[in-house]
Order: C-alpha cells, then sequence, then structure tokens
C-alpha cells in the first residue's frame, strides 16, 4: 500500500506542486536544519567578535590574524574555520532543500501535462462516441460491449478489480467531464468547435443542466426523479425512533439539546472517526466549543445513505450528491428548475441552527463521501464563517473555495467516488491527500473497498503521523480552532419532508435564502 501523495494547498495561486509527502517531509528537515546552520554561523562570528575584544590587539590587528602560537589566536583561527564548515554545510543544505522543491514542482508540472493530454484525449474520445451512436449505433454499441469485455478478461475476468483499478478511477473522471463531446458528437457538431466549448463544460456545468432537465420534468410529469423537496431534522431516542417533540431531551441552560461531553478532536484521525456511518442512525453530528459567548462548533457529515435516482424522505442520497457537483458550477445560479442546494446541505444547516450556531459563528465542516461535498459547499459560502473543511472520499474537484479557507481533501487511488467530480481545477485553498489502499490479488467483501470510512480512518492516523508542512499546518489550524478542552455534541436526522413548498417546523424550503447559500 502506497505513501500519502501531497498535492495543492501551496500559498501560489493555481500552483501544481504534486509530491510524496516523504518528500516534502525531507525538505522540510533540510529548511530546518538549514536555520539551525544559519543560528551556528551567526554564534561563531559573535565569539570571534568576542575573541577579538578580549584580546585588544595593540596593534589594531584582528585576532584571527595573529600568530596560532598564541592561544587567543589559536582559538580564533580555529573558530574561523569552523565558521567556514558550518557555512558550507548550511549551503548545501540549503541548495537540497531547494532541489527537493523543484523536483516537486517538475513533477506537478509533468502531472499537468499528462492530465491535459489525457483531458484532449477524453474529449476527442466521447466526440467519436457520440459521432459512432449517431451515424453506426449498433456498431458503436458492439465495440464498446467487446472493449469492456477485453478489459475485464484482463483481469482474469474479475469485474470488482476493474471497479476498483487506479485507472478505473481516472477514467470516471474524465468521463464525466466529457459527457458534453459525447452530446456533440451525437448531434454532430465539428469536433474543433466541440472541444473548445467542452473546456468549460465540465461535471459542474454536466450536473447543473442535468438538474435543470429533471426540474423541468418534474414540473411537467409530477417525476420526483433528481427532485428535491424540503427537509427538517430531529434528534435520534435511545430506541432508534426520531424524537419529533419540540422540547428538548436534555437541555442546557440557553434551552438548546445537548447529549453529553466530548473532548476536542486531537487531529485529523479524530474529525475522520466521528464522521457518522451510513448504518440507517443520525446523519450529522454537531460540536459545540469554546465560552456561551464566543462558541465554535465542528460539524460532521456522513456520506450517500441512499443511492437511487428518487428522491424520497432520505436527505443524503444521489439527487442531494448531484445538487453539490452542479453547486460548483457558475451556471447553476441560472437555473431556474428544481431545489436551489441539496438537502443534504439544507438538513446540515438546519442542524447547526437547531443546535444553537448563530450567523458568524465560526465552523469546522467534515465529511465522507457525499458528506464531504456538503462539507466543502459550506466552505465555499461567504456568508457562513467556515475556517477549515475536510472531505474524506468526496467529489471535491471543482469545489470553489473561498480565500483564507483551507479544504483537505482525503482521497484513495484506488477510489472511484472522488473521480465523479470530474478531473476539477487546481485550487490553493485545496490541499488534496491520497494514497493507494488496496493490496493486489486480496479479496474484498465491500463493492468498493477503498471508499469506506474504515480505511479513510486508516489514511487520517497516517495525515496525524505526517511531518509534511502543509499537513503540520492544517493539523495546527485545527487544533487552534478546538483547543483542548471539552465540548458539547448534539446528533441529528434529516429528512425530506412530504410537501417541498410547504416547510413545517424545523424545515428549510428548497427556495429559502438559506437554501440559496449552498455556493
Amino acid at each position: 500500500m502506497g505513501e500519502l501523495t501531497v498535492s495543492g494547498g501551496s500559498s501560489g495561486a493555481g500552483s501544481t506542486a504534486v509530491d510524496t509527502a516523504e518528500l516534502f517531509a525531507e525538505a522540510a528537515r533540510l529548511g530546518a536544519f538549514a536555520s539551525v546552520l544559519d543560528g551556528w554561523r551567526a554564534a561563531f562570528v559573535e565569539q570571534s567578535r568576542r575573541l577579538d575584544v578580549v584580546a585588544g590587539s595593540a596593534a589594531g590587528v584582528p585576532l584571527t590574524l595573529t600568530r596560532s602560537s598564541d592561544p587567543l589566536g589559536a582559538a580564533a583561527v580555529e573558530l574561523m574555520w569552523g565558521r567556514v564548515a558550518v557555512e558550507r554545510a548550511s549551503d548545501h543544505a540549503a541548495e537540497l532543500h531547494r532541489a527537493l522543491v523543484e523536483a516537486g514542482e517538475r513533477y506537478g508540472a509533468t502531472e499537468a501535462s499528462i492530465e491535459g493530454y489525457a483531458r484532449l484525449g477524453g474529449q476527442i474520445g466521447a466526440w467519436v462516441l457520440g459521432f459512432g451512436l449517431r451515424v453506426m449505433p449498433i456498431v458503436t454499441v458492439q465495440a464498446i460491449a467487446a472493449g469492456a469485455a477485453a478489459i475485464v478478461l484482463e483481469r482474469g475476468g474479475d469485474l470488482d478489480a476493474v471497479l476498483n483499478d487506479p485507472e478505473f478511477a481516472a477514467f470516471v473522471a474524465i468521463a464525466v467531464d466529457s459527457l458534453d463531446e459525447v452530446v456533440a458528437g451525437a448531434l454532430l457538431v465539428p469536433l474543433p468547435l466541440a472541444a473548445a466549448v467542452g473546456e468549460g463544460i465540465r461535471a459542474p456545468e454536466s450536473a447543473s443542466a442535468l438538474l435543470g432537465a429533471a426540474g423541468l420534468l418534474g414540473a411537467a410529469l409530477g417525476s420526483r426523479v433528481l427532485v428535491d423537496g424540503a427537509v427538517r431534522v430531529s434528534r435520534p431516542i435511545p430506541d432508534g425512533r426520531a424524537d419529533q417533540s419540540a422540547g428538548p431531551r436534555v437541555s442546557r441552560t440557553d434551552a438548546h439539546p445537548l447529549e453529553g461531553p466530548v473532548s476536542a478532536p486531537a487531529g485529523v484521525g479524530d474529525l475522520v472517526d466521528r464522521i457518522p456511518t451510513t448504518d440507517g442512525g443520525a446523519q450529522i453530528r454537531v460540536e459545540r466549543y469554546g465560552e456561551p459567548g464566543d462558541p465554535r462548533w465542528v460539524v460532521y457529515i456522513g456520506g450517500t445513505v441512499d443511492f437511487s435516482l428518487t428522491a424520497g424522505t432520505e436527505t443524503h442520497d444521489m439527487t442531494s450528491n448531484l445538487h453539490g457537483i452542479a453547486d460548483d458550477a457558475a451556471i447553476d445560479a441560472l437555473r431556474f428548475a428544481g431545489a436551489e442546494s441539496g438537502a443534504g446541505e439544507r438538513a446540515v444547516r438546519a442542524a447547526l441552527a437547531e443546535a444553537g450556531a448563530q450567523p458568524g459563528d465560526p465552523i469546522l465542516s467534515v465529511g465522507h463521501s457525499g458528506g464531504g461535498v456538503v462539507a466543502a459547499g459550506l466552505a465555499a459560502d461567504p456568508e457562513l464563517n467556515v475556517v477549515a473543511a475536510v472531505s474524506v472520499g468526496g467529489p471535491v474537484a471543482s469545489a470553489e473555495i473561498r480565500e483564507g479557507v483551507p479544504l483537505l481533501s482525503v482521497e484513495h487511488a484506488e477510489d472511484p467516488v472522488p473521480a465523479t467530480g470530474g478531473t476539477g481545477h487546481p485550487s490553493p485553498g485545496r490541499l488534496t491527500v491520497s494514497r493507494s489502499v488496496l493490496e493486489e490479488g486480496t479479496g474484498y467483501d465491500e463493492v468498493l473497498p477503498a471508499h469506506g470510512l474504515v480505511r479513510y480512518r486508516e489514511t487520517a492516523q497516517l495525515i496525524d503521523a505526517s511531518e509534511e508542512e502543509r499537513l503540520v499546518a492544517f493539523r495546527r489550524r485545527v487544533a487552534e480552532f478546538t483547543g483542548d478542552g471539552t465540548g458539547e455534541m448534539t446528533r441529528w436526522i434529516g429528512t425530506r419532508g412530504p410537501d417541498p413548498g410547504e416547510p413545517g417546523p424545523g424545515e428549510l424550503s428548497p427556495s429559502s435564502p438559506d437554501a440559496a447559500r449552498a455556493r
């Protein structure tokens, strides 16, 4: 299984630095060592000056130029040679530090070039596919089936091996970005024009267009496919049912619900460990830290529960996920059909409000899979004071991050789910950590084992152990935010209401101002 690979999160906008955590950890050590050597060099200079003062040479000649037989002169000579040695070591350490950083940057530039060529190849292939479906549909379908069968046979007939191959994840990212080229090819749009226009139409824009079409279809035919609705939040009670009562089961003095005390998370590992699992319970967990007059909030968002395309009572479903991806498209603000934001995000906002969060309160958002999309969406909202976000296994490659708000995206090489957000775009605010987690030749019970929260928890522990400077800085930000004290925790269940047009108590309508703050 692979080492951590870290990309993005640099101070330069649009940086394409891609490197292993070990490489940059060594660079950080060399940089620190060079600083120490600089301190020693300054100390040698200072000691030489003091010897000159002590000697008080009557001729005004510096002591370092006197006879070495003089005890003070000999000491001065030794100090001089020591200073020269330290200077050389410092220069070498600084040069090695620069070389390691440059190697990472060059590697990143190479990766960016490869991704660009892959994107172009995907556009051409998608257009040819659409053209073939229009001109020779039967032959094209047969060719696709034969190609897919050949790939599966190459993996020994194991379809799971194909789904869990890093190359498949890369293919998914390019494919979802190239859906418009398939349509262009089917409509016989010239390839150069389709490719040029396609540069601005990627996964978020395609998702927004799909939601718009689904919204129009829903309004005309009453379809619930990809049509979102109003949400409400409630708290779970011990027997597994939802507590629909108006009063809290356990209350603080400020009348907001409280389930129990909780210690502050010690690092990224603790953050990921507290994300709710998709076991039918609460999908949202809220923690409050700080003094009553200066609260700080951490919200944890579970992954996708319902994988059907028809929007039901479950807020964490594919309809909500598609909204989260579409929110990253500028054209999504122009869509006039359907909800303005996903049910999952609106449920999280409602849970924070019910827990007692006020406008302007600082928030740290953490989510898995579709919950990662919600965490990134909250971080993008200029009306929310989100200070940082963590996405594990979420398709957030195109997430629009506000300046100064870091997003840590943890992705596994064999996990195709992050790839469903497309190839994305570079962002100085997004720090991506990836790693290979599956052993070749090993069978797994899950369909997508690399996507499991349990393996992302293992990766989070490695992030906490890493000395890579960007990861250290992110952990420091989390520690400063939560402190080392005790907080208060509540859990929440989000559900869609039966009438999307009339929200009741604890509900947010899809067209309400709060629901529109997903961007």
